[in-house]
């Protein structure tokens, strides 16, 4: 039977001893850093090379993350404030609003606060862990419930991208006259999310902002009246006297006290604008400003009737013989 020698007993105390402090220095060195290779290499006990990293090299990076956090908060919110301030000179002088300005700088500072509240975050989370601490359970919860929301309110966050880029664009105000989806109405309300208008017979509605594509709007720069005047076709025979009465009778209105600081342009009529076997179309135009677009209208329709019917000019019958 053949056995086995056993080591020497102090042999077998000297390599657990050994890799005893084998382990020791892993651990304090894992994540050590430069100045704990250097402590450890002037002679410095790992322990006390360990101690002096945590108290100087962590606070120390602490500190340095919160200093770039405060820079780049700072200076990207003076830039998001500029570039909102010049978005917000083209809106006022593309829509001579004076309110355009006003909203867009209101939406700058809160677009500044969003910004340093996520520099504010990420600093947050990368001093976190800096001190040990594990965040991925809280990231991959934050994940998974930021998804779910994503999916959840898409359309509303759709509605409030829209209505920040509304605001920014100055599209549109609170009083102003707009077309939205064929239907035309006068603004009373705008939020970040909703646009509430109400049509001419008194219907509110209520658009989401997201779900707006294409919008008119009649209250901005300058309006034309138009007024197509439907004559009988016995008519055609004498355009000329036609033209004369409808222009006679659209000066006058462009001369009348209550529209003539509102009339820019003399009237323009445009002539024939269709024809059949039994009625011709004239057209007349009238260059204006959108708030007086209605009542000019209506005011150019009417002399021109009262002045083609004074001529014998407009039809009682356009009924084909």
């Amino acid at each position: 039977m053949t056995t086995t020698p056993l080591a020497a007993p102090h042999a077998l105390v000297g390599t657990v001893h050994t890799v005893g402090i084998l382990d020791t220095v892993n651990q304090v060195d894992q994540g050590g850093g430069w100045l704990y290779h250097l402590l450890t290499k002037a002679g410095v006990s790992p322990d006390t090379a360990s101690t002096v990293t945590d108290l100087v090299i962590r606070p120390l990076s602490i500190l340095f993350v919160v200093i770039v956090a405060l820079v780049v908060a700072r200076y990207g919110a003076k830039a998001i404030r500029r570039l909102f301030e010049r978005l917000a000179n083209q809106a006022a002088t593309r829509s001579g609003s004076a309110r355009a300005g006003a909203r867009v700088t209101t939406m700058s500072g809160v677009m500044a606060n969003v910004w340093r509240f996520f520099v504010f975050v990420v600093a947050g989370a990368i001093v976190l862990g800096m001190l040990g601490i594990n965040l991925t359970p809280l990231l991959a919860s934050a994940t998974i419930i930021g998804a779910t929301l994503g999916f959840g309110a898409q359309q509303i966050v759709r509605d409030y991208f829209s209505g920040i880029l509304m605001t920014m664009e100055d599209q549109y105000n609170v009083g102003d006259s707009v077309t939205v989806g064929g239907v035309t109405g006068v603004v009373e309300d705008v939020t970040m999310r909703l646009t509430r208008f109400r049509s001419v017979d008194g219907t509110m509605f209520v658009i989401p902002n997201g779900d707006i594509r294409l919008v008119g709007n009649l209250s901005r720069g300058w309006a034309r009246a138009v007024v197509d005047l439907t004559l009988p076709g016995a008519t055609a025979a004498d355009l000329d006297t036609v033209r004369r009465v409808i222009g006679e009778a659209a000066h006058r209105v462009a001369a009348d006290p209550e529209f003539a600081a509102h009339c820019t342009e003399p009237p323009s009529l445009v002539g024939l604008l269709a024809a059949d076997s039994s009625t011709i179309t004239m057209r007349v135009t009238l260059l204006t400003v959108p708030t007086q677009r209605d009542a000019l209208t209506r005011a150019l329709r009417e002399q021109a009737v009262t002045a083609l019917a004074q001529a014998h000019l407009w039809p009682a019958d356009v009924t084909p013989p």
